[in-house]
């Protein structure tokens, strides 16, 4: 049975108050001037667009605000019906998206990203192709969204009528409030920016941004929600520098039209070139009256390159968080059972050696065997084991996978995807199936053919490492029915683990 309007809002209202209980008055004074009228069912209700904002501290001086983290808190009903436009909403526009959009979609994520940026730099550098990539950052882009742009832009993408009146509602008369040490703030209201916090804010981000890639000429580009990569690359590095300068020209003049800032201080650029023209003088990039650094590396999304694709900068980057790590497995190892040093284990350490090691697992042993040495210790503390202890049986013992072994079994987690098209739409296409090629079977690489490399850099690389550790796993395996039932599969095939 359906409820009425004013049953719907009496049953919303009782839900807020349970979260925000103090708020109380607020809604039973919003509930008294509302008109339940039939339309009202279709409208968010202001008490609903609420946001309690907490702000958390990252670092540094406390007495800077700047140095907080602000957290929004909406109200439980708001997301369970934000949940259900977002379904709908996605599955309405998910083929209009931008196919190198990472951020917020099922499937996508930021390693695959960073997968795709790089696959595309070293195919570039094997051809002998000089590649430009800017690094481009915003200034609380997610705060500054225009709300008459955004219903503008849902509009182009075939959002209207009682669809785009219900967003045009729903952005409508937003407010929010801070709580500090137990103190609320006045509530303040918001005219711009979509809700932090909420279910639907990520998704109508991206919807705003979608067109950003249109406005280039000769780049390329890959997002991340907010983080804007573009990149083009030349032979002719008169051209490549103009070529990029024209379409930074355009991009700042999308952000100024779609009212989002760039930070120019904080968008650098990195030049990967195996070009030996020692004459060429390195041009500045000026973006209004500000000047683009260059730099040697840059953390993108969590992971850090370097203009060699070495990955010493970013294995350094990890051994230190071990080493962090490790300490404080140190300091608890004799307070601590081993089952929960295990789990700190996996909070502390494996999340830094496994986030993205499909890309920097192949580099120089002199880099890897650092790590696997800091590795060997953590296990050793762990297990309370002498520090010339043979660590191989730990492992077994701890059911800890290594180094190696967890570098192997994502390798297979992205062959997998590939084999079964789950992976994000640019990287599908680094393989064609063998049976697109030719009749016979290729027993080197399996199931994937790759193109001819000409650099060591790129043979090492996860393109070509992927489908040779992929033609080992048995066929039984590869043909899992889900990805949870392929991954515990790989990983006993692999692993010295034992059920």
């Amino acid at each position: 049975m359906l409820l009425t309007s004013s049953l719907l809002l009496v049953l919303l209202t009782v839900i807020c108050y349970i979260d925000f209980p103090h708020l109380g008055l607020h809604f039973n004074t919003y509930l008294s001037k509302s008109k339940t009228t039939d339309k009202t069912i279709y409208l968010v209700p202001d008490f609903c667009k609420i946001a309690k904002v907490v702000p958390i501290y990252k670092a540094k001086d406390k007495e800077n605000f700047t140095n907080y983290r602000p957290i929004s808190l909406l109200p439980s009903v708001s997301k369970l019906l934000e949940k259900v436009v977002h379904k709908r909403v996605y599955h309405f526009l998910k083929d209009a998206l931008y196919s190198s959009q990472y951020g917020f979609r099922p499937g996508h994520s930021t390693s695959h990203a960073v997968c795709e940026f790089t696959a595309n730099m070293l195919q570039y550098l094997d051809d002998k192709y000089s590649t430009l990539g800017v690094f481009l950052d915003l200034s609380k882009a997610f705060d500054t969204i225009d709300h008459s742009i955004l219903l503008q832009k849902l509009n182009h993408y075939g959002i209207r009528g009682k669809a785009l009146e219900w967003f045009r509602s729903y952005l409508l008369n937003r407010t929010q409030f801070v709580v500090y040490n137990n103190v609320n703030s006045n509530i303040q209201n918001l005219t711009t920016g979509v809700p932090q916090g909420s279910v639907l804010g990520p998704l109508l981000f991206i919807i705003y941004t979608n067109d950003l890639p249109n406005t280039l000429t000769h780049s390329k580009c890959i997002l991340f929600a907010d983080d804007t990569t573009i990149f083009y690359s030349s032979k002719n590095l008169n051209e490549l520098f103009n070529n990029i300068k024209s379409d930074l020209n355009v991009v700042t003049d999308w952000f100024k039209a779609n009212k989002l800032t760039l930070n120019i201080s904080k968008t650098n650029y990195i030049l990967f070139s195996r070009s030996r023209n020692t004459n060429f003088i390195i041009p500045p990039i000026i973006i209004g009256n500000e000047q683009i650094q260059k730099v040697a590396h840059i953390k993108f999304l969590g992971i850090i390159i370097d203009e060699k694709f070495d990955w010493h900068k970013h294995i350094e980057f990890c051994q230190n968080k071990i080493a962090s790590g490790n300490y404080a497995l140190n300091s608890l190892k004799k307070t601590l059972p081993i089952k929960q040093l295990i789990t700190m284990y996996y909070s502390l350490i494996q999340p830094y050696l496994s986030y993205g090691i499909i890309l920097w697992g192949h580099a120089h042993k002199k880099y890897i065997n650092k790590l696997k040495v800091s590795q060997n210790k953590t296990i050793r503390n762990i297990n309370n084991s002498k520090y010339n202890e043979s660590a191989k049986p730990i492992y077994s013992k701890l059911r800890i996978l290594t180094l190696d072994e967890i570098y192997k079994i994502e390798l297979c987690k992205f062959m997998y995807g590939s084999s079964t098209h789950t992976l994000p739409l640019p990287l599908l296409s680094l393989y064609t199936p063998n049976t697109e090629i030719h009749s016979h079977n290729t027993r080197q690489r399996g199931d994937a053919h790759v193109t001819a490399r000409h650099t060591e850099l790129l043979s090492r690389s996860f393109i070509h490492t992927a489908p040779d550790i992929w033609h080992t796993i048995p066929q039984k395996i590869k043909k899992s029915g889900t990805k949870h039932a392929f991954k515990h599969q790989v990983t006993k095939f692999l692993s010295i683990l034992v059920d």
